[in-house]
């Protein structure tokens, strides 16, 4: 029957990590195997990490999940998500897309090139499922049908988003409808909403040209405030001085927001100076860009960033983040920049076939 049994077992990896010698074992092997072993490219590893992080009471921990979208855990343990999107590369047409309407393109390619490193069916624990806007993503099916079957989460976003809740099924004793203004309380965090200068996501859908934009039917921003530390996710808004009322009514400490290249004749996600600007209005310490470095076509070096505020405004911190990247607040409220883990705590010279003792005989 060739190099495998058809009536072996077949070792699947559902709810574990694949090891690098177990994937190699002669059995069957079909897309639809290689597609739940291999995909997402991080397995459920995120998943686990965020299911067994603890924090100091006040802080927070996020991980940024690649876009847009976000993991955030209180130390209280509530856990949420923010924008996430489980799609692939996708395609937006003038008939519906504010981007398109704008620019005046037919049709736009929106090229995925950040990998995948949440899996939206493994959450044990998952509280909420926010959504800035109703873009596809921001406000994700797939994510929303995997978690309303694997989790008792509630879903929360403005007006427009909620319809889309409501024609994929979601009971609407799960679906949170808010506005700039509302709050509600989970476990530690209390969950402020308020506004957010989307003009994309406004033109969007139904809008007509010479339309009023409707800002908060379609687009909110979130904050999450610990009683200690707080953090507020712009999703994709554009630049507008109405923030400075923003950061007046709340204490911000983080923001995160949107960042990315406009080529000439459009305008759909803000620029380095527009991000620095977004933040000191809000009278925030620190900056995370996102979406940056997701759709091949906004796609920008973040560093710009940081050039930008290291010149113009010193007490400011702009910090980098790569996808799958944790970062806990106020802990990392010093840190530029993040990086991967290279595990060399786990390194024992004794060990080692090269420079240690194994294989040597006691003598």
């Amino acid at each position: 029957m060739g190099v495998f049994d058809e009536k072996k077992e077949i070792r699947r990896y559902e709810d574990s990590i694949p090891d690098s010698k177990g994937t190699g074992v002669p059995r069957k092997m079909t897309r639809e195997i290689w597609l739940e072993e291999c995909f997402p490219e991080w397995h459920c590893m995120l998943n686990q990490e965020i299911e067994k992080a603890e924090f100091p009471e006040g802080s927070f921990g996020m991980w940024m999940l690649g876009g847009p979208s976000w993991a955030y855990k209180s130390a209280g343990g509530a856990t949420f998500l923010v924008d996430n999107y489980s799609g692939s590369s996708l395609c937006s047409n003038y008939e519906y897309c504010g981007v398109c309407r704008t620019t005046g393109a037919p049709k736009l390619h929106w090229m995925r090139i950040n990998p995948h490193v949440i899996d939206p069916w493994k959450f044990k624990r998952l509280d909420y499922v926010f959504a800035t806007h109703h873009h596809q993503d921001h406000a994700d099916y797939y994510t929303v049908q995997a978690t309303l079957q694997t989790t008792d989460c509630k879903f929360v976003g403005p007006k427009n988003t909620c319809s889309l809740f409501r024609q994929w099924g979601v009971p609407e004793e799960r679906i949170v409808e808010v506005k700039p203004g509302d709050r509600f309380q989970c476990l530690d965090v209390t969950v402020k909403v308020e506004r957010n200068y989307d003009s994309m996501a406004c033109m969007t859908g139904d809008y007509k040209p010479g339309d009023t934009l409707d800002f908060d039917s379609n687009a909110v921003s979130f904050i999450f405030d610990t009683g200690r530390h707080s953090v507020i996710f712009l999703g994709d808004t554009l630049y507008n001085d109405g923030y400075k009322a923003v950061g007046q009514r709340n204490k911000i400490d983080v923001v995160v927001t949107d960042m990315g290249y406009n080529a000439p004749g459009g305008t759909d996600k803000m620029n380095p100076w527009d991000v620095m600007r977004v933040t000191e209005n809000l009278g925030a310490k620190v900056v995370i860009p996102d979406h940056y470095e997701n759709w091949a076509s906004s796609e920008i070096n973040p560093h710009q960033l940081q050039r930008i505020v290291r010149e113009n405004h010193p007490g400011m911190v702009a910090c980098i983040m790569k996808s799958g990247g944790m970062y806990e607040y106020p802990r990392d409220a010093a840190m530029w920049e993040y990086k991967y883990p290279d595990w060399q705590e786990r390194y024992d010279w004794e060990k080692s076939y090269v420079y240690g003792n194994a294989g040597k005989e006691e003598t």
